[in-house]
């Protein structure tokens, strides 16, 4: 492909896709820096493997393969330096009702954020493939290197460890977060999680 061709369709990817595939890295890399970093990481990834493409598969799903693999390459070398150091020398809007508290809800949204940080990050991938997407078992499989099969035994033990960690807090706390709710679309600037990077003109 034309070196010009192949910019043009990346830009492009990058102006629709980039806060999609940011939120992804950031459900596994937990740090808004890692988190942006892996995103440009995923599209410089996508110009050198363009050619791979297949164009009548959806881009974004192309997209998020990239990405989930990147981030969790980035968390296992985390681990690897924390374990170094010694050595050598951090949901989508909720609706509100009549009865609203923002400062409650803040605090509920953080404290499922906290019960996602506990979990491993394959686990928080599939969640986020899961319910925030709408993936299904077998697309998770293909993206995380497992069976699908797996796949739904990770996301049933990952609901009853969050119920589990989740139990003090009301239900209505539970039931809202993109966790344990059906697959939603969360919107693209959320007070639980940084903001995705801006699409440069």
């Amino acid at each position: 492909m034309d070196a010009q061709l192949r910019d043009r369709a990346v830009d492009q990817a990058y102006r629709d896709h980039a806060p999609d595939v940011y939120r992804v890295a950031y459900g596994i890399v937990r740090d808004p820096d890692e988190a942006l970093d892996t995103t440009h990481d995923a599209f410089a990834r996508a110009w050198e493997r363009w050619e791979q493409y297949d164009s009548q598969r959806p881009l974004r799903a192309w997209l998020h393969g990239i990405v989930v693999h990147l981030a969790l390459d980035r968390v296992r070398r985390r681990r690897v330096r924390a374990l170094a150091v010694p050595v050598l020398g951090g949901r989508a809007a909720v609706e509100a009702g009549s009865d609203f508290d923002p400062a409650t809800d803040i605090a509920r949204r953080q404290v499922v954020d906290e019960a996602l940080a506990t979990l491993r990050p394959a686990v928080r991938a599939a969640l986020i493939l899961r319910h925030y997407y709408g993936y299904d078992y077998a697309q998770i499989g293909q993206f995380l290197g497992m069976a699908s099969g797996t796949v739904g035994s990770t996301l049933s033990r990952a609901h009853a460890e969050l119920r589990g960690r989740l139990q003090p807090e009301s239900p209505s706390s539970i039931h809202p977060s993109p966790v344990t709710a059906g697959p939603v679309r969360p919107r693209l600037r959320s007070t639980d999680q940084p903001d995705p990077p801006e699409v440069l003109p």
